[in-house]
Parts: structure tokens; C-alpha cells; sequence
């Protein structure tokens, strides 16, 4: 009961699983035409051993036949049997194999016991060796289907051996109940096989699993380590690999490309006013516009609102530069964020291989030296990178390195430009500005020495020199006069540094309001928290706070009213066409309004004729800081001033 049970189990195992079904069919491929090949041997030793004793319809044509039919079945096997099927036809081919088994062992059986009556005991008993040779052979070759072999010898030394045990000589009954016995042994073992076979599938199977599995995660992380997941545009990795195989192309085959980066112009006051939700929908259709641009421009989103891209199959400058233009242009497109359409823009920087770099890194950073040109001079359109920015560049690294190793304590100083009150004509207070003179370099620029101290991580260390010198110098000016000291993004942007300063401030033993700490609009971008928090501490000290630049930048009506301000300052750039541009002076009244209903300090930079001020004194604009009444003094020549003059007019 037990062994038909685990029959009924090998037999239906390759329905149950199609694995072992291809695992059994496979290994058939190479056993099956083996087991013909010893039925044929078997058959024709037999049919030899009884040729004189027995008809020729037994001795010769009925085996003759079997061998003919095992022939076909072996050729036809080797023609095609191996060919690849589905689960369908494996299972059906199975199941043909155990209903043959048994024909073919029924058929074996049935011929060899009509020839018992023939012959003398000799040969008697070769029928009894002859079909245990056969049966266990077969066995073998049929080992991966348990089953099979089941009915294998059911069909022949279970019939062979029965007829000899009922009808038999005595001395047959030894040899058949020891082929009966042995059979036995042998399906036990051959079961255990085909258990561990059927295992050992299993096994294999699941390790195939998981190696899918492992290769789907590996492409996955894959992916996601070569795709930005907002936009599904290649991130910055992907875009890098991509430029490097891109650029050994170019070499090799002696064509060029060009490296471009983008990057939106006022896209945080997007996220500022209208959430992030609002700025990733801008991100996913900015990146949408640009992947259908072209097909010969490849682009990938770096992080934040900077995108990357490789531009080929250009062939003059002028086209380069008009496809530029048609990417800035498709950008000024207002964008859906679902609760309002926002409005924006893209500069872009871009440079050539291998005309104006030949590395990946060098492209990259020409071009990204190419937007800085373009959001500085020209936002919202496309700067190809020329010679005069390479001079630039290695003007600035020039900086770098000398700034790197200057004495700063020596080298730096301050200087100082005087704000008046025009109403009465004295001076109120002064801004204290950086000067840097190096042995090698000479006088530096503040607009290029301050933004190389940015890049290498030493403002802080810059601040604290200048301030600690504004310190020692306002210490001996009149308790009436205030110094306005200004503060890097970097600066504002970390709060133990601020109190550091306040630290100091409360150190030089002056009056904590004379102190005006002055920031820009541009410095807010990077961190309004960071820096409303920075300011509050100098705030809550009882220093002053001043916006310089204002009118420039992006800072919104809510951001003034929630800084702790004392002051705006009036950029420059509305006081230079003042006179004849009427909308300098509209934006020039309204700040001054802006001022006086929020109660702040209105200060106006970059005053220098006698018409600006005119126009100013109508607007009601009093407090004046430009060359029309100081140019920046250092401290001995600031200091004999304050004390030779009350009224700044006589200085210029």
C-alpha cells in the first residue's frame, strides 16, 4: 500500500511541478536511447540462446520486431527528442514514457515466457538472468521518473517471476523471489533518488529564484543609482558615466559634443510661496520639456532645480548657441502646479569638447563657470564658455591658491565709506568694506577675493579678522556714530559663528547698537530659518540689522516683515538711472513708503551726482551713502575726518 502510494505520488509529481517535469525530461535526454540500446542487446542475446530450440515466429521474427520498434524509438528520440517543449508537451511525453514502459516490459515479458516452453533448463534460466539484465538496466535509465521504473517491473520480473514461481521447476524459485526481492530493493533506492533528484530540482529552482530576484534588485538599485526617482531623468552619477564614455567616443572617432548645465532661475520663492508639491510638479515638467527636446540632447537632472545636459551633432558655435536660446526659451513657458501657474525661467552654461576642455570634470566645470556668467549678467539666457572665461577661471584659481596661503592678519584691511544725513548735512555712521592686498597678487578685488574665501570655506575665518579690525578702529569714534559690518550667506547660514561675533561685540565694551549687521537678499535663499535665526541672536543682543541690496533679489514682503530689520538699504543699480528712467524712481518711492510704514531706516547707496540727490531730497529719501560725499577711507584718514569735519560734504 505504501509503495503504490508513493507510485501514485511519482507519478502525478511532474504535473504538480513543471520544474522537475523539464529536470526529469532533461535528464531522460541523454538516459532514454541508452535504455533502448539494452533492450536490443538483451533481446537479440536471448533470441540467439533460443534460435535452435525455439520457431522461428520467437526465435526470430517477434524479437526482430522488438528490436525494429526499439530502434525507431531510439532514432526518432535522438531526432527529436531533445528539442526544447513546453510544460504541456514535457508532461505528456512522461506520461507516454510510463504507459510504454510498461507495453514495452508487458511486451518483453510475454515473449520471453512463450519461449520457456522451449529449450532445456540452461536456457530456462537464461530467461530469468536475461530479464532481471533488462529489467535493472531499464531501471537505471528510467531512475529520474520513479514511477516508470514502478511499472517497469510490475510488467516484466514481477510477471516473469510469478509465472516461474506458479508454474515453474522448484529450483526456479530460489532465483525468482531473489530478482523479486532485489527488484524491491532496488525501486527503494531508486526512490530515494528520485526524492533527492526531485530535491535537488527544488533547489536549484529556488537558488534560479533568487537569483532573480537578487538580479531584479540589483537592476533596481541599479536604477535608482542612475535615476533621479522625481523626474526619472539619469541623475548626476548616470550623467557623469554617460559624459566620460560619450567624450572616449568623440575622441576616437574625432566628433564633438558639448556639456551644458541648467539651472532655474527663482525657483525657491516657488517652493517658498506655493510648497514643495508645487516645486517638484515644476521639476517633473521641466525635465519632461527637456528629455522631448531632442534627440541629440541627453538630459539629467543633477539635484535640486540643476540639470545636466550633453548636446551633439552641432556643427558651428551660432547653432550651439541658438539651440541654447530655444532651451531657455522653452522654459518661459508658465508651468501647472495645480494651484497656480507659476512663471520662471533657466540660465545656461555651456561649453565645447574638445575645442574648450577634454575631460568630463573640466567640461563640467566650464560650464558650470559659463551659467554663473549668465545669472550673473544675463539670467534667463545661454552663455557659451569663450577664452575670456578661461582667463577668468584661472584668474580665480590664481586666488585661491594665494588665498589659501596669505597672512590674512597682515594682509587684509578695513576701509571705511561714510553714511550722511542730508537733512543736516553730518555724518551718521559709516559701512566698514574688506581690502586685501597680497605680495604677489597686489590690491584684490572684494568681488573676487570674497567669493574665493566662499568656495575654499575660510569666510568665517575672513569675518571674524574684519570685524575684530572694524572693532579696534570704530573703538575710538564718537558714541553718536554707528558701523555697518556685512555678513556672507555662509556667515548668517551658521549660528554658533554668529555667536562668535556677538561674543565679540560684547568683548569690545561699545555699544551694542552702534554695531548694523548688513545682509543681502541672495543670502535668504539659502536658508531663511538658518538665517532669521542668526539675525535674532545679534537682534536680541541689541545690535542693528540692515537689508542691503534691497530691490535685487527674490525675498518676498513676508520675509521683510519677519526679520528683525532696522534698515533697507536701496541698491545702486535704481540710483544710477534715477534721473532719467522713471521706473527707477517709482521703485526707489516705493521702498522709501515701504519704509516708513514699516518704520525702518531708509538708506540709498551709490549716490554720486548732484541730480541724483535732488531727486532723492524730493522723494524724502535723507540718510545718502556714495562718492557724491565719501569714497571709502582707510582708519587713519576716516579718523582725522570725523575729527576735522562735522559736516561730509567737505570730505569728498
Amino acid at each position: 500500500m505504501n509503495l503504490f502510494r508513493k507510485w501514485r505520488l511519482g507519478l502525478n509529481a511532474g504535473k504538480a511541478n513543471p520544474a522537475l517535469a523539464q529536470a526529469q525530461m532533461q535528464s531522460f535526454s541523454k538516459q532514454i536511447p541508452l535504455m533502448y540500446v539494452i533492450v536490443i542487446i538483451d533481446t537479440i542475446a536471448l533470441a540467439y540462446v533460443y534460435f535452435p530450440f525455439a520457431p522461428k515466429l520467437l526465435s526470430l521474427y517477434m524479437p526482430a520486431g522488438l528490436v525494429i520498434l526499439s530502434a525507431i524509438r531510439m532514432i526518432t528520440y535522438w531526432s527529436f527528442g531533445r528539442n526544447s517543449m513546453s510544460d504541456d508537451q514535457v508532461k505528456s511525453r512522461l506520461r507516454q514514457m510510463t504507459v510504454l514502459a510498461a507495453v514495452l516490459g508487458g511486451m518483453f515479458s510475454i515473449w520471453t515466457l512463450t519461449l520457456y516452453a522451449y529449450g532445456n533448463a540452461y536456457t530456462q534460466v537464461q530467461i530469468l538472468l536475461i530479464t532481471g539484465v533488462t529489467c535493472f538496466g531499464m531501471m537505471v535509465c528510467l531512475m529520474p521518473l520513479w514511477s516508470s521504473a514502478v511499472v517497469l517491473v510490475i510488467s516484466t520480473i514481477g510477471v516473469v517471476s510469478t509465472y516461474m514461481l506458479v508454474t515453474g521447476a522448484t529450483e526456479f524459485t530460489t532465483v525468482s523471489i531473489n530478482l523479486l526481492l532485489v527488484a524491491v530493493v532496488v525501486l527503494l533506492v531508486l526512490h530515494r533518488y528520485s526524492r533527492d533528484f526531485a530535491r535537488l530540482v527544488a533547489h536549484q529552482q529556488a537558488m534560479i529564484t533568487r537569483q532573480e530576484e537578487t538580479q531584479e534588485l540589483s537592476d533596481e538599485n541599479l536604477r535608482m543609482a542612475n535615476q533621479d526617482s522625481l523626474t526619472d531623468l539619469a541623475n548626476r552619477r548616470h550623467f557623469f558615466s554617460e559624459l566620460k564614455m560619450r567624450i572616449e567616443t568623440g575622441r576616437a572617432r574625432k566628433f564633438g559634443l558639448a556639456v551644458a548645465v541648467l539651472d532655474l532661475d527663482g525657483f525657491k520663492p516657488i517652493n517658498d510661496i506655493y510648497g514643495h508639491a508645487a516645486g517638484d510638479r515644476v521639476l517633473i515638467e521641466v525635465a519632461r520639456r527637456l528629455s522631448e527636446f531632442s534627440d541629440d540632447v541627453f538630459a539629467t537632472r543633477l539635484g535640486g532645480d540643476e540639470f545636466g545636459l550633453i548636446i551633439e551633432n552641432y556643427v558651428t558655435d551660432e547653432e550651439l548657441i541658438e539651440m541654447g536660446a530655444c532651451i531657455c526659451g522653452l522654459l518661459q513657458a508658465p508651468v501647472n502646479t495645480g494651484s497656480t501657474m507659476a512663471q520662471m525661467s533657466g540660465s545656461l552654461g555651456i561649453c565645447k569638447f574638445p575645442d574648450s576642455a577634454d575631460t568630463a570634470e573640466k567640461l563640467f566645470e566650464c560650464a558650470d563657470h559659463a551659467l554663473f556668467h549668465a545669472k550673473s549678467i544675463s539670467r534667463g539666457n545661454s552663455v557659451l564658455f569663450t577664452e575670456g572665461h578661461g582667463e577668468k577661471i584661472r584668474d580665480e584659481r590664481s586666488i585661491d591658491r594665494r588665498l589659501q596661503d596669505a597672512d590674512l592678519e597682515n594682509e587684509l584691511s578695513v576701509v571705511f565709506q561714510f553714511v550722511v544725513d542730508d537733512s543736516t548735512g553730518k555724518i551718521v555712521g559709516a559701512e566698514a568694506l574688506a581690502r586685501w592686498t597680497n605680495p604677489v597678487l597686489g590690491w584684490v578685488s572684494p568681488a573676487a577675493f570674497i567669493p574665493a574665501a566662499e568656495r575654499s570655506g575660510s569666510i568665517n575665518g575672513l569675518t571674524e579678522i574684519m570685524f575684530r579690525k572694524t572693532i579696534e578702529a570704530v573703538a575710538f569714534w564718537p558714541d553718536d556714530l554707528f558701523v555697518s559690518f556685512n555678513l556672507s550667506p555662509h556667515d548668517i547660514g551658521m549660528p554658533e559663528h554668529i555667536r562668535h561675533l556677538a561674543s565679540l561685540v560684547v568683548l569690545s565694551g561699545i555699544a551694542p547698537h552702534r554695531f548694523t549687521f548688513e545682509i543681502t537678499e541672495s543670502s535668504l535663499m539659502y536658508d531663511f530659518q538658518r538665517a532669521r535665526e542668526s539675525l535674532q541672536i545679534l537682534k536680541s543682543l541689541g545690535c542693528r540689522i540692515a537689508l542691503d541690496d534691497f530691490g535685487t533679489g527674490f525675498s518676498s514682503l513676508s520675509h521683510v516683515r519677519n526679520l528683525p530689520l532696522d534698515r533697507l538699504k536701496v541698491d545702486r543699480s535704481f540710483i544710477i538711472d534715477i534721473a532719467s528712467d522713471p521706473a527707477s524712481r517709482a521703485v526707489v518711492r516705493t521702498i522709501f513708503d515701504l519704509c516708513r510704514n514699516l518704520k525702518l531706516e531708509c538708506i540709498v547707496e551709490g549716490v554720486e551726482t548732484d541730480e541724483q540727490l535732488q531727486i532723492l531730497r524730493e522723494i524724502g529719501c535723507t540718510k545718502i551713502q556714495g562718492y557724491l560725499f565719501s569714497r571709502p577711507m582707510d582708519v587713519a584718514t576716516a579718523m582725522q575726518h570725523i575729527k576735522d569735519n562735522a559736516d561730509i560734504r567737505q570730505i569728498a
